[in-house]
């Protein structure tokens, strides 16, 4: 076997991060609010299951896990899930033609991104569904790399796998479709080049359509998977969640005394919301237009959640349906949901505003944590500092060489950010845990070309 044989880069990767993580303390088991939900899922009942607000891919993994080595033994595992993520990216981009250097340390960026060193130890879904995302985004450069179909149905099922651990990963799906379209007519660009028989990409024209495809596949799943929890517990959905974490945002969106006065079946709820938030001191916006900034709305967003809307939506239910508890979780999502389309059709400029503004503050909050993660930061330093040497030493800096391959990590890339922060938005606010979950191939994309120009 050759040294630079891509197993001995694997175990290169695993122990790397697994070492890494030993050093600093990674390796311990550490609990966060979610973690009862999932360990504590409902796995004996079918009905029960359903009406969880999980989804039960990281309960299943977390039920073996827990019946054979022991719980303990989960963030180990989930540094080796990573490592392979890392690793698995970093052989696509060399099937692409990636020089070795360039490669590793786009795969190594990954590895000790801010996804991993913030929750590879936690017992919660962060950094799994970040490791599948990103297995996935490497599967689907080799499927329109190759056309094979097993790499497609591979694609498909991490994909899969990916939104059942974690459904904030939908967006996998019209992602893989239009990343997918790109890459295909990157693949033909090559392959009908005058200089196609030494393209470092493809040679082949790839299927635009192949990103579809698997995109639609994953869909069936997903969609079959709501059927059947329709059929069993009348809730057509993914899970009975969601519509909680955008009522946190549209409740500081509009002033107290448009909750007071929401019309139909959400104006009991509107109301306990709008006195609960002045009793507790929640800043609201003023009646006569004025507006929360974005970080205060991101700053109350989770006890408005968990403290206010929540609360009161299941307090609310208990006092209508006191002798049905089982569908508890469909009804107050149901009711949740019917205050967000109140405010929505009371205020919808209020959402609108958030929108634009929880853009901004993603791709600045992103930054932000990318700049003072413990590793990049000394790296953005000496990067300078060699900048500085180069241009003082040199007439003139020449232009910037891209290594082989850098095109296709780029569309996937920036697209995975654009998509995976975009669904976040949609519903809450681009928590660090949640936007650099999206960012995760980033520093990769910038560590690449500054490896190959060293």
């Amino acid at each position: 076997m050759k040294l630079n044989a891509a197993p001995i880069r694997w175990i290169l990767f695993a122990v790397t991060g697994s070492v890494l993580a030993a050093l600093s303390g990674r390796l311990s088991m550490h609990t966060v609010n979610d973690t009862p939900s999932y360990v504590d899922y409902p796995l004996g009942s079918l009905t029960d299951a359903l009406l969880s607000i999980r989804t039960p891919g990281y309960p299943i993994f977390l039920a073996i896990v827990s019946a054979t080595v022991g719980l303990a033994w989960v963030p180990l595992l989930q540094v080796l899930l990573h490592a392979t993520a890392s690793w698995s990216f970093a052989e696509a981009l060399r099937r692409r033609g990636m020089p070795l250097r360039p490669a590793i340390a786009a795969g190594g960026c990954i590895l000790i991104g801010c996804t991993a060193a913030d929750h590879i130890s936690t017992i919660s879904t962060d950094a799994p569904a970040a490791s599948l995302g990103v297995i996935t985004a490497a599967l689907l450069i080799s499927a329109c790399r190759t056309r094979s179909a097993i790499q497609a149905i591979a694609c498909a099922v991490v994909a899969i796998l990916a939104i059942f651990v974690r459904p904030a990963y939908l967006f996998l799906i019209p992602w893989i479709a239009v990343a997918g379209w790109l890459l295909a007519g990157r693949g033909a660009a090559i392959a009908t080049a005058p200089d196609a028989n030494d393209a470092s990409e493809s040679t082949v024209a790839p299927s635009r359509l192949l990103g579809v495809k698997i995109a639609c596949a994953v869909a069936i799943v997903v969609v079959g998977w709501m059927f059947v929890r329709k059929l069993v517990v009348s809730d057509f959905a993914i899970a009975p969640f969601g519509h909680q974490n955008l009522s946190a945002v549209l409740v500081q969106t509009v002033p107290a005394e448009t909750l007071q006065d929401l019309p139909g079946e959400s104006a009991e709820l509107g109301r306990r919301v709008a006195e609960e938030l002045d009793r507790q001191g929640f800043q609201m916006p003023s009646q006569s237009g004025g507006s929360l900034p974005t970080l205060t709305i991101e700053q109350q967003w989770g006890q408005v959640n968990y403290g206010v809307v929540w609360p009161l939506a299941r307090q609310i239910d208990s006092e209508q349906n006191a002798s049905d508890p089982l569908a508890a979780e469909i009804r107050i999502h149901r009711q949740i949901g019917a205050l967000n389309r109140a405010i929505l059709s009371q205020s919808p400029a209020g959402y609108v505003r958030w929108l634009l503004l929880a853009v901004r503050r993603s791709v600045w909050g992103t930054a932000a944590n990318l700049a003072m993660h413990p590793v990049f930061l000394p790296m953005i330093l000496l990067g300078l500092f060699w900048l500085l040497i180069k241009v003082v030493r040199q007439p003139a800096i020449g232009p910037i060489e891209f290594p082989a391959g850098w095109n296709a990590f780029a569309i996937v890339a920036i697209t995975y950010a654009v998509f995976n922060i975009g669904f976040v938005i949609l519903t809450s606010p681009p928590l660090g845990r949640f936007a650099d979950a999206g960012a995760i191939l980033l520093p990769g994309l910038i560590a690449s070309v500054l490896a190959r120009d060293s």
